[in-house]
C-alpha cells in the first residue's frame, strides 16, 4: 500500500470511529494450543480364580496361568502409564460366619504387563505391591494388557465355602 492510500484509508477509518493505522505498524495475536488426552478404556477380561483349594495347602496361580486375573486397555498410542493395585490381604468366606478368612499374598513376580500383545509370555514381570510403569502399544494397536496371580494359604481348619476379595487396578497417564 502506498503512503497516499494509507492516508486515505486512515481518514476513512477515522470518520468511522475506528483506530487509524499508520504506515509500518504491526499487530499480533496470541497463539494457543490445548493438549487433550484421549480417553482410556479398561476392560476386565478374567477374574483371578484359585479354584478348589485344600485346607492347609497353599495354592499359587501364576500370572501366566489361564486362571490369572486379566485386563485389557486401549489408550493413547505409545503413552506411558502408571500401573497400581489395591490388593487384599485376605479373602472372606461369604458362606460362613463372619470372621472366616483366608490369607492371600502377592510376590515380586505376581504381575505382568505387555503392550499390543495379549499373551503374557514375554511380558514385563513386576511386583503388584510396588506397581510399575507400562506403555500402550504403537499407533496400529494402542493396547496394554495386564495379568495378576497370587497365593492363597488356607488354614488346616478353614471353613468350607466360597472365599472372595477384591483386586483393584488403577492405570493413569504419566
Amino acid at each position: 500500500m502506498n503512503s497516499r492510500a494509507a492516508v486515505i484509508l486512515g481518514a476513512v477509518l477515522g470518520t468511522l470511529g475506528l483506530p487509524r493505522l499508520a504506515a509500518g505498524q504491526t499487530a499480533s495475536v496470541p497463539a494457543e494450543a490445548v493438549i487433550v488426552t484421549v480417553g482410556m478404556t479398561l476392560t476386565t477380561v478374567r477374574d483371578l480364580s484359585f479354584g478348589a483349594v485344600t485346607q492347609g495347602v497353599a495354592t499359587t496361580v501364576l500370572p501366566t496361568a489361564a486362571s490369572a486375573g486379566a485386563w485389557q486397555m486401549t489408550g493413547n498410542a505409545n503413552a506411558f502409564v502408571s500401573i497400581a493395585f489395591a490388593l487384599p490381604t485376605q479373602l472372606t468366606n461369604i458362606q460362613a460366619l463372619p470372621g472366616s478368612t483366608m490369607p492371600i499374598t502377592f510376590s515380586g513376580t505376581s504381575a505382568i504387563w505387555r503392550r499390543a500383545n495379549s499373551d503374557p509370555a514375554g511380558g514385563n514381570v513386576f511386583d503388584p505391591v510396588a506397581g510399575a510403569t507400562g506403555r500402550f502399544g504403537p499407533p496400529a494397536n494402542p493396547t496394554l494388557y495386564i495379568w495378576i496371580g497370587g497365593t492363597v494359604n488356607p488354614a488346616p481348619t478353614a471353613k468350607p465355602g466360597i472365599y472372595e476379595g477384591t483386586v483393584v487396578l488403577s492405570v493413569t497417564y504419566l
